[in-house]
């Protein structure tokens, strides 16, 4: 069988194996989601290559569904790459409430224990925060501990 495909048959097949391997090795190393499309159609491609079509009969079965392939995983990618929010243990801490280590300056950092931990902190409004003073956490950046007085209640 292989004695007998032309030299441009040949051609297309290493080419259409070649376009499938990069493919893989792309879509492995990135992860986006668009280089695997490109490596089904050349082994559909490939396909037609085997069957003798027409190496433009070839490269249009290569285009049309490449491009469908991506057009129609288009909406899974985008919600794929939207939700690219990192959970982390430190998720469990907003809430929590903690006790000022080091007084946290206006527009300054201080060190906040939570947990048995001490954090790095900055204040919700950047306002004085003095040593020993409880504090809960309403959020993390980076980091640091955003952090705010607990308001304490008179119970009568």
């Amino acid at each position: 069988m292989f004695n007998a495909m032309s030299t441009p048959q040949v051609t297309m097949l290493i080419v259409w194996i070649i376009v499938i391997v990069l493919g893989i090795i792309i879509e492995e190393a990135t992860s986006s989601l668009v280089s695997i499309w490109f490596s089904i159609s050349a082994a559909i491609a490939l396909v037609f290559a085997i069957a003798d079509f027409d190496i433009y009969i070839q490269l249009a079965v290569f285009a049309a569904l490449a491009l469908i392939l991506i057009i129609a995983t288009r909406p899974l990618v985008k919600k794929m790459m939207l939700n690219t929010e990192v959970r982390t243990n430190a998720d469990k801490l907003f809430g929590m409430v903690g006790t000022v280590k080091k007084t946290i300056e206006p527009e300054g950092k201080g060190v906040v224990k939570v947990d048995f931990q001490e954090w790095t902190a900055i204040s919700v409004n950047n306002k004085l925060i003095e040593e020993n003073t409880k504090v809960v956490i309403k959020g993390i950046v980076g980091n640091k501990l955003i952090v705010d007085v607990v308001e304490e209640i008179e119970i009568k």
